[in-house]
């Protein structure tokens, strides 16, 4: 009888155990979720967001993290350090298939290699995949937003949501930037 009330505490406590380390799924907020669904487009834009730094130093808030440091190793990641990033063989990559697609979150942990990041095709296509050579991945990404975080002045930028109307703006080149649309 002790045995077996041993078992079910024991059974008890390991179901506690286990259901503390489940994390529930976080939604991601709307510029999020434009940033991912328009990533394309940016890249296809790159030149002219990376020639005005009001486009190019635009913060960008994606829930990106790295275990034991969370998401500080990727503060101050700026559509810049992304478009830079995605001109490599590591934010830009290809699936099986040859399709390429761009990599949008990234998080995982630096010591097992262990990683679930967010990638976005083409065809709008999003979902989460476990990348190779994941410490190269988020490392140069670090990189880069810390190179970039430096150089940035947040203060004179445009939003995401600016940045995707001019965009999508067919007169986009001959817009009068002297002012400010906030």
């Amino acid at each position: 009888m002790k045995a077996n009330t041993y078992r079910l505490a024991l059974l008890s406590l390991w179901n506690k155990i286990k259901g503390m380390g489940t994390k529930k799924k976080r939604e991601m907020t709307e510029e999020q979720k434009w940033f991912a669904e328009y990533a394309w487009l940016f890249m296809d834009n790159k030149e002219r967001i990376l020639a005005d730094p009001r486009l190019a130093d635009i913060p960008i808030e994606m829930p990106n993290s790295l275990a034991y440091t969370g998401s500080e190793a990727f503060e101050g990641a700026t559509m810049r350090a992304y478009l830079e990033w995605w001109s490599t063989d590591l934010g830009c990559r290809t699936d099986e298939e040859g399709v390429p697609y761009l990599v949008v979150r990234i998080a995982g942990s630096p010591l097992n290699a262990g990683n679930k990041c967010l990638v976005v095709k083409q065809n709008g296509e999003q979902r989460e995949v476990q990348l190779d050579c994941w410490p190269s991945t988020w490392h140069t990404f670090m990189r880069l937003c810390r190179k970039h975080r430096e150089s940035a002045n947040y203060d004179y930028t445009f939003t995401l949501g600016q940045l995707i109307v001019m965009l999508n703006t067919p007169d986009f080149l001959h817009l009068d930037f002297s002012r400010s649309w906030r």
